[in-house]
């Protein structure tokens, strides 16, 4: 098969410019054999199984990505790097034809390192051991593919996952009550005393902040042309998509502070006069952090984290709201916990659904555009930013997030400051900002901070 030749699944139509290699990958990962009865019992045990669970982690094989993520994340993941390298790219003059798949650029980044991987021999094995592989859990079915595909050692979670709000409660419990956290909290880096020179270098001469402006507003016009989106709800538009940079590691909770204070500042809210005009760098929310400890705002995460400033290790919810309450800016924590599956996320829609409701300006209206802020969002190992939410018709509930992993793609920033085009395939571009029950559903806590009208 020709690797530029396009091909669909025939199974839920996923398009691919990779060739035949990642089409059996994508088909042996999500589309596997029905499942016997004996499978189906495995699976009835697994979701039984609580909290405690062995989680198999790896690091993105994308350069410069460094992402830590669950086997079962990390396809999903790749078909993000997929489309923020344009693997669905217009024409640069006229965003309303046809899309045309750029056959003489070449595959995308996540293509070519998969191309890669395969052709060093670390790539799945025949198609004759993949009929084997059929009969397995689609779990451990996947869990074994990546794990061939890879070839990364994988490290197991120690099993605990960070203690929440309650259900009515609107305080961050704090996770482990003073007791130094792990890899499972605080990243690969959680024993680290100091960043190397080399990122602080980088982090310092790239000017800490790549960020999209009106990427919100492109999103709302999207959401209109879409036929499979009944009714949806954005943020303010002047909310920046704030993206890493390349080689920085999990700096993802500093970057969702970032988005966040990009509203405070733009639209002058109480607290702005603290950062000038300016987003705030890494060392600078750094500074605040541990200002905020001294202060006596949750200043047991010292102990758990063992100090944050000028390291890589993770920050969440507890240090956000801290950052927040030391520059006296009014925000509401939040915290969703059940151990029934699937009962996390509905609340999560339900609370996110109800927030955007009360900036509706039109009840008319099928996509509304707020003015409201977005929110603060975590789960364990991650945190994005919420701009919206989303209804289909076929019932099903979306988040619409800004996801700090990820810059926005070519394709989308060419849109940015037009006030109208016609797009050809809406959803395809909304891809990249949409997360729902296959994203969620592998969590069953999750931690919200949106800001306060003063």
């Amino acid at each position: 098969m020709v690797e530029d030749e396009v091909t669909a699944c025939p199974f839920c139509g996923w398009t691919n410019l990779g060739g035949e290699y990642k089409m059996l990958l994508h088909m042996e990962t999500l589309h596997p054999e029905e499942d016997t009865p004996s499978t189906q019992e495995q699976k009835g045990t697994c979701d039984n199984a609580g909290a405690v669970e062995d989680i198999s982690y790896v690091e993105c094989p994308i350069d410069d990505c460094e992402e830590i993520l669950s086997l079962q994340e990390l396809n999903y993941h790749l078909e993000l790097h997929a489309d923020e390298s344009g693997g669905h790219p217009l024409e640069d003059k006229d965003p309303g034809a046809s899309p045309k798949l750029d056959t003489h650029s070449g595959p995308s980044r996540a293509q070519r390192e998969a191309e890669r991987r395969r052709q060093s021999g670390h790539g799945p094995e025949t198609n004759e051991h993949a009929g084997k592989q059929a009969k397995q859990p689609k779990s451990a079915k996947a869990s074994a593919i990546w794990k061939r595909f890879l070839k990364i050692p994988s490290f197991t979670s120690d099993g605990t996952i960070m203690h929440i709000s309650h259900q009515n409660e609107k305080l961050p419990i704090k996770p482990s009550h003073g007791k130094r956290l792990g890899k499972a909290h605080l990243g690969k880096y959680a024993h680290e005393s100091r960043m190397p020179d080399w990122l602080v270098s980088l982090l310092k001469k790239n000017g800490q902040v790549t960020s999209q402006v009106g990427v919100v507003s492109v999103l709302a016009i999207l959401l209109e042309q879409s036929s499979s989106t009944k009714q949806a709800y954005l943020c303010h538009p002047c909310v920046h998509h704030v993206s890493k940079l390349k080689r920085e590691g999990g700096f993802c909770g500093y970057r969702n502070i970032q988005m966040m204070v990009s509203y405070i500042i733009e639209t002058k809210s109480k607290g702005h006069e603290h950062f000038g005009g300016t987003i705030p760098s890494i060392f600078q929310i750094q500074e605040w952090i541990e200002k905020a400890w001294d202060s006596g705002i949750n200043s047991q995460a010292r102990l758990e984290t063992g100090g944050i400033k000028g390291t890589r290790k993770y920050i969440g919810t507890p240090e956000a709201v801290a950052v927040f309450h030391l520059l006296h800016i009014p925000c509401e924590p939040y915290g969703i916990k059940f151990p029934d599956p699937g009962k996390s996320e509905a609340h999560l829609m339900e609370y996110v659904e109800s927030y955007f409701q009360t900036g509706i300006q039109d009840p008319a209206q099928r996509v509304h555009r707020t003015n409201l802020p977005p929110i603060y969002f975590q789960h364990l190992g991650h945190s994005l930013t919420i701009i919206g939410f989303e209804r289909l018709k076929n019932g099903t509930k979306q988040l619409l997030v800004f996801d700090p992993s990820f810059h926005d793609s070519s394709y989308i920033v060419r849109l940015i400051g037009q006030a109208s085009f016609k797009h050809p395939t809406p959803d395809l571009a909304l891809r990249a900002y949409r997360r729902g029950n296959d994203y969620l559903k592998k969590h069953k806590s999750f931690e919200l901070v949106k800001l306060v009208p003063a």
